[in-house]
C-alpha cells in the first residue's frame, strides 16, 4: 500500500498489453478527473423502446462510451449466455462499441463448478477450496479459463488484434451470492479472503501468461451494500477485504445498488445514502490516486422516485452550474430529476469523486422496470428528459464525445 500522502505510477496487471489495449490504459489515466462516462448493460441486445436498437440513443441521440456484456454460460461452452444472448450478437455488439470508439466492459456470472448451479443457485460450500490448486475441480476450472481466454480473444479488430476489454471477474464477493464470495468482515462466508486472492491471481495469471490474453485490464468491484460505512476506517477495510494486490487489478470499481435505488425505499434517508455515494466515490477515487489505479462506478442502480426525493443543498446547485440548463433545472422544485440532482452531483462532489470514471447502470429487462436493476430511461418516459440533461452535462461523456482512446 502507497505510503499516506504518496502517489504510485500507473502501472497495467500485463506489462505486455497489445497496442491498443495499451492505448485506453493510458487515455484512461490520462482522462481521470476530466470526465465520467456513461455505461450501459446489454446496450443493443436488452431494447424496451420500438422503432430503434437502443433505449439510450433514442432519448440522447448517441450511444453509451461504455458497453457492458456478460460470460456467463461460456464455460460451459454454451452458445448463449445466461441471459439468453447468443455469443454471436454478443460479439459483434462489442465490435460495434469498439469500432465507434466506445469501451467494452466484460463481467462473468459462472455456474458453480461443483453444482452447475446459476443465478440463485450459485452457492456451495468449498467451490472456491475446490478450484484452487490441489482441489477437486481444480482441472475443470482451468478448462473453464480456456474457453474464457478464447471467448476474450476472439474478438478482433481490423488488423486481427483481439479489442481491448474491461474484464470484471468474482464481482461483489463481499456479497453472499455467487460462489466466490467471501462475505464481510462481519459477515463472513466459508471462502476465506485469502483463498479468494488465490482464486484472483490463479485467474490473472492463467489467462496472462499460460493463455497469453494480452488485451484486457482486471477491474476489482466489491458490492456497496456490505461494507460498513460506519468510520472511514471501516469503510476503507470493508472496501479492501479480501483485495488481491496492486499487481492484480487495474480498476477500482464497486457496485452499488444500495445507496441509489435501495428496495426498502420507505426505510431509507436519501440525505444519508447521497453522502454514502459520495463517501464510497471519495475512498475509490483517492485509493485510484494513491495506488496508480483507475477508479469505475462499475454498476449502478437506475435513479428514480427514492433518487428523486433527495433534496439539493447550494453546494449541489455550485457543482453542477457548469452547465446552465442543468443547474436551472436541479435547482427546480419540480420532481422527476433524479440523474441530475442525486447522480451528478455525488459525480461531481470533489476531486476523488470526479476520477470515477463511468457509470454503468444494468440491462433494460422489462422483468426489472420500476427497480433499482432496471436499467436508463425509455423515451418518453418519467425521467427521459432528466436522463438526457445528465449524459449532456459538460462532465459525462457518450460515445459521440470520448476523445480517441485507442491511437
Amino acid at each position: 500500500m502507497a505510503e499516506e500522502g504518496t502517489i504510485m505510477k500507473s502501472k497495467p496487471v500485463d506489462g505486455d498489453l497489445n497496442r491498443t489495449t495499451r492505448s485506453l490504459f493510458d487515455a484512461l489515466h490520462c482522462a481521470t478527473g476530466e470526465f465520467a462516462m456513461l455505461g450501459h448493460q446489454n446496450e443493443t441486445s436488452n431494447v424496451i423502446g420500438e422503432n430503434t436498437d437502443s433505449d439510450v440513443h433514442a432519448v440522447t441521440g448517441s450511444y453509451p462510451a461504455v458497453w457492458g456484456n456478460d460470460l456467463g454460460g461460456v464455460e460451459l461452452d454454451q452458445n448463449r449466455n445466461l441471459d439468453g444472448f447468443g455469443a454471436e450478437a454478443i460479439r459483434s455488439e462489442m465490435l460495434r462499441a469498439f469500432n465507434m470508439g466506445a469501451i467494452n466492459t466484460l463481467s462473468w456470472h459462472s455456474a458453480n463448478p461443483l453444482t452447475l448451479g446459476g443465478y440463485g443457485h450459485n452457492m456451495a460450500e468449498g467451490t472456491v477450496e475446490a478450484v484452487l490448486p490441489g482441489g477437486e475441480a481444480h482441472g475443470k476450472f482451468l478448462g473453464w479459463l480456456d474457453r474464457i481466454a478464447a471467448a476474450l480473444t476472439t474478438i478482433t479488430d481490423a488488423n486481427g488484434e483481439p479489442i481491448p476489454i474491461i474484464f470484471r471477474p468474482f464481482h461483489e464477493h463481499t456479497g453472499d451470492w455467487f460462489w466466490w464470495c467471501t462475505g464481510s468482515p462481519d459477515h463472513p462466508t466459508d471462502t476465506t479472503p485469502e483463498q479468494f486472492v488465490a482464486l484472483w491471481r490463479m485467474t490473472v495469471e492463467y489467462l496472462r501468461d499460460t493463455k497469453h490474453v494480452h488485451n484486457v485490464l482486471y477491474a476489482y468491484s466489491p458490492d456497496r451494500s456490505r461494507i460498513d460505512m460506519s468510520t472511514p476506517e471501516s469503510r476503507e477495510t470493508g472496501y479492501l477485504y479480501a483485495y488481491p494486490g496492486d499487481e492484480y487489478v487495474d480498476v477500482l470499481g464497486f457496485d452499488d445498488y444500495w445507496d441509489i435505488a435501495p428496495a426498502e425505499t420507505s426505510a431509507e434517508d436519501p440525505q444519508a445514502r447521497h453522502a454514502d455515494l459520495i463517501a464510497m466515490l471519495t475512498l475509490v477515487g483517492r485509493l485510484g490516486e494513491e495506488r496508480g489505479k483507475l477508479a469505475a462506478a462499475t454498476e449502478v442502480g437506475s435513479p428514480g422516485i427514492f433518487a428523486d426525493s433527495y433534496a439539493c443543498d447550494s453546494h449541489d446547485l455550485t457543482i453542477v452550474g457548469q452547465s446552465d440548463a442543468t443547474a436551472a433545472e436541479v435547482g427546480s422544485p419540480s420532481p422527476d430529476s433524479p440523474w441530475t440532482k442525486y447522480l451528478l452531483t455525488a459525480a461531481l462532489a470533489n476531486e476523488y469523486t470526479r476520477r470515477a470514471l463511468w457509470y454503468l447502470p444494468w440491462r433494460n429487462d422489462p422483468n426489472a422496470a420500476g427497480t433499482g436493476a432496471y436499467g436508463t430511461p425509455v423515451a418518453g418516459s418519467r425521467y427521459a428528459d432528466d436522463f438526457r440533461r445528465f449524459v449532456r452535462h459538460d462532465f459525462i461523456r457518450l460515445a459521440d464525445a470520448l476523445p480517441p482512446l485507442y491511437k
